[in-house]
């Protein structure tokens, strides 16, 4: 029974019609699958509720999948844990049997780092940016001391040095630091 523009729809319709374009995407389909009217639905789309539902129902999604998700990295835990502690699980072909051998050094260091760089992007700190900001300091603190190089160069012969000399005096550092 196809229903008319005018008519009133109940508020779970009206969640439905959210959800279903939320899976969908498409205000064809959401009709069609709902019932309701395109023009219905574009014209709830552009009301104020449709977005504030748009958002309940994606943050609840999302706490669902992040409650999913913590209980699967919890299991990967304890079986790193158990791993770390007991050791990999290896076939002895003599005994037939499997046994546990501890786990390389290599291996430990590298599961390690890999949750080291995964708490720190947890915690917005990625180590990209830690990086970043060594570099930023290293350039600021030479663009001081070229600074205070090139004042002192005017300071001793009362004169500005010019781009040549500027250039000469780049060079001489490079040339300093490749030496170390």
């Amino acid at each position: 029974m196809a229903h008319k523009e005018f008519e009133h729809w109940s508020e779970a319709k009206q969640i439905e019609a959210v959800t279903t374009f939320l899976v969908l995407g498409n205000m064809s389909l959401v009709a069609a699958a709902t019932g309701v009217p395109v023009g219905t639905l574009r014209r709830w789309k552009a009301q104020s509720w449709w977005t504030e539902m748009v958002s309940q129902i994606q943050t609840e999604s999302d706490q669902q999948l992040d409650s999913k998700l913590a209980k699967r990295v919890d299991k990967a835990l304890d079986l790193v844990m158990d791993r770390l502690e007991q050791g990999d699980f290896i076939y002895n072909p003599k005994t037939g049997e499997f046994v546990r051998k501890p786990v390389s050094l290599r291996d430990t260091w590298k599961m390690t780092n890999e949750m080291l760089d995964k708490r720190m992007l947890l915690r917005k700190q990625p180590k990209e940016q830690a990086n970043q900001e060594a570099v930023g300091a290293i350039l600021k603190n030479l663009a001081t001391e070229f600074a205070a190089m090139a004042r002192k160069k005017v300071k001793e012969d009362g004169t500005e040095p010019s781009e040549a000399e500027l250039q000469t005096g780049v060079q001489e550092l490079s040339g300093e630091a490749g030496a170390d």
